[in-house]
């Protein structure tokens, strides 16, 4: 046990290995309870900057964010890394991907690929295959892209009867997401459409927790519409981007939580990895590992004064 939070050193257990079997939003929730945690690390290794080099001095692009993950991975319960840093570097970005999903899962922590796919037919298939399948770049869960509708989503929802996990682009965190997802579409943005339909589609993948497989990607930084896409969706696991460099804070990232305090898990990736940045002398990795605890407590700590409001309100 960790002598200051009385929390289990989950890094120390046995090697850990997807478990197919078992209902992906269970395992993510026994993670979370286990582990008094709702902290998602991206790990997301930007491309240089004419002012700030992506990847600090004396470390490769590997090392640096393997070191940060073992660093994060006592204040963690999953990493979530961005394609897209690891895809613009080729075939070196690739193999530092496959390294940083082997550690993670070593390290027992559970694996989102932020991939945003999303096609149709057989194309939509091989997406699901490549990032929940069984090859180099398989993850525990995968972040899709519901526009092109149910052709472009059920075969990843067919992966996640299988153990494994789907999120689903609800209301994302940018600034200019409201220029479609806003939309008034029969009587209603158009998001709240897509909440239903993964309400929906993630019916059949409910587990003991009473969460499903099938999740939803939920802006931290618009906490009236994460109330909403909770009432929309009672049963999702909510992925809550935009804590930290985005301008979320603790208490809006904890709005989409559920009444008991499950369901959500909550994502930091720039403000995490470049945390060393805004400290003069701080090293990378001391300093990752500060802001995950940090954010942890956080989290927690506005997850409290919810539940705290809500009962003064019942009272």
């Amino acid at each position: 046990m960790d002598a200051k939070t009385q929390r289990p050193d989950m890094t120390r257990g046995p090697q850990y290995a997807i478990i197919a079997a078992m209902n992906f939003a269970d395992r993510l929730a026994q993670a979370s309870r286990l582990k008094q945690s709702v902290v998602v690390l991206g790990i997301d290794p930007q491309l240089d900057a004419p002012d700030a080099p992506a990847i600090p001095r004396g470390y490769t692009l590997a090392r640096f964010c393997c070191e940060i993950v073992e660093a994060c991975a006592r204040s963690a319960v999953a990493v979530k890394p961005q394609l897209a840093f690891y895809e613009a570097r080729g075939l070196e970005g690739m193999r530092a991907f496959c390294e940083v999903v082997k550690l993670a899962r070593r390290l027992g922590l559970i694996t989102i690929a932020d991939a945003k796919r999303g096609d149709i037919g057989t194309t939509s298939a091989a997406y699901a295959e490549a990032f929940l399948g069984d090859g180099d770049f398989s993850c525990d869960a995968v972040t899709v892209n519901p526009y092109q509708g149910i052709d472009a989503v059920m075969p990843f929802v067919a992966k996640a009867r299988d153990g494994r996990g789907v999120f689903v682009l609800v209301k994302t965190s940018n600034p200019s997401s409201g220029e479609f997802q806003d939309l008034s579409a029969s009587g209603r943005p158009l998001w709240e459409s897509v909440a239903a339909r993964v309400n929906e589609w993630g019916g059949d993948c409910v587990g003991a927790s009473g969460l499903s497989s099938v999740g939803a990607v939920v802006g931290a930084t618009y906490p009236e519409h994460a109330r909403r896409a909770r009432e929309l969706m009672p049963a999702a696991t909510i992925l809550a981007p935009g804590y930290g460099a985005q301008g979320g804070s603790a208490p809006d990232a904890v709005a989409s939580a559920r009444a008991d305090g499950a369901g959500f898990i909550v994502n930091a990736s720039r403000s995490l990895m470049y945390a060393y940045r805004k400290k003069d002398g701080a090293k990378p990795v001391e300093a990752a590992a500060e802001y995950a605890e940090a954010m942890r407590l956080e989290l927690n700590a506005a997850l409290a004064a919810r539940r705290a409001q809500g009962l003064a309100r019942t009272a």
